[in-house]
């Protein structure tokens, strides 16, 4: 297992390498590879006013690796999430993860001003992390001329699932920023999105947002918050078309069985089946829109005809 970094001072901020060993895979997934992650990269972010602190994960070989920007949930950090990112890079893929202004491990007051705009500056957060492709390899040279800038796809969990929706082109039409999506991002994955929670910004999806795979999961309520579990689907049914799909999980709460990791106590349902569940849908979609490939479809297919138990629901627009 990879040995989880802490962030360090300034002097060696950029020279932590940490390496892991390959991570498993089924058939179907191809091998593991062995991945790298430096954590942390820090990005000089002037427009903000603040550092951005990112943990970049990808595989220690391989060129024309393919991008993805994952989004933590409300108050997590870069350094949560680790199963996925993990498992994505393994998988051939270099995950971006930012530590966003309402993260706990800023330690910043409850009352800055700027945790209410979190809404946008998460957008911004991604979107600075792609303007600055060549600042990140400079910090991870094992990275220079590997990116493949061209296929960039975004994910996230929760507050970041919203994040992912306003990436791949949901608008916030009450806002005066009302488009803060990045034409780079070309599909999205949103785990456990708010939805149309209280406290969240309303969106509203345009016909060119691009392809999204929502994953939820069916114990999901927050009586006051959230008191169905459709109402993290809401992202789905209120986008009039796709390409998309949603996959809702038997018996899952809100961190769908694991995703959070193993250095959290919130997850009160662990659950190897959806995560594996997870990880292969994740893969599939992920690997049809950076590399073309025919696995989405065919497990697309297989899932509208016949679901595993633990995928109570699945749909595509």
């Amino acid at each position: 297992m990879l040995n989880r970094s802490r962030p360090l001072g300034p002097a060696i901020l950029s020279a932590m390498l940490v390496w892991a060993c390959s991570l498993p895979a089924t058939a179907a997934q191809g091998p593991a590879m062995p991945i790298v992650t430096v954590n942390p990269v820090v990005l000089k972010d002037a427009a903000q006013g603040k550092d951005i602190l990112l943990r970049v994960t990808a595989p220690r070989e391989g060129r024309r690796l393919p991008i993805v920007l994952f989004s933590h949930g409300a108050q997590y950090s870069k350094d949560d999430y680790l199963p996925l990112a993990e498992f994505w890079a393994a998988h051939g893929y270099v995950v971006i993860q930012p530590t966003h202004i309402e993260s706990l491990a800023l330690g910043l007051p409850r009352n800055d001003p700027r945790i209410q705009d979190a809404w946008k500056s998460r957008a911004l957060d991604l979107r600075k992390a792609l303007d600055s492709l060549d600042e990140i390899e400079r910090q991870a040279p094992f990275l220079r001329g590997r990116l493949d800038r061209r296929r960039v796809l975004a994910a996230g969990h929760s507050f970041g699932g919203h994040t992912t929706a306003v990436l791949i082109g949901a608008q916030t039409p009450d806002m005066a920023d009302k488009d803060l999506s990045d034409p780079r991002v070309i599909a999205g994955i949103m785990l456990a999105p708010p939805g149309l929670a209280p406290g969240f910004r309303n969106i509203s999806w345009p016909p060119d947002a691009r392809p999204a795979l929502h994953i939820v999961g069916m114990d999901d309520i927050i009586p006051g918050f959230n008191d169905d579990w459709q109402a993290h689907a809401q992202y789905y049914y209120q986008r009039s078309g796709g390409p998309q799909c949603l996959a809702a999980l038997t018996g899952m709460k809100h961190y769908l069985g694991g995703t959070l990791g193993r250095n959290r106590t919130e997850e009160k349902t662990p659950s190897a089946e959806s995560m594996a569940q997870i990880e292969r849908l994740s893969l599939a979609f992920l690997d049809r829109y950076a590399r073309d490939t025919k696995d989405w479809d065919v497990l697309r297919g297989e899932l509208l005809a016949s679901r595993p138990p633990v995928i109570g629901l699945f749909e595509c627009k």
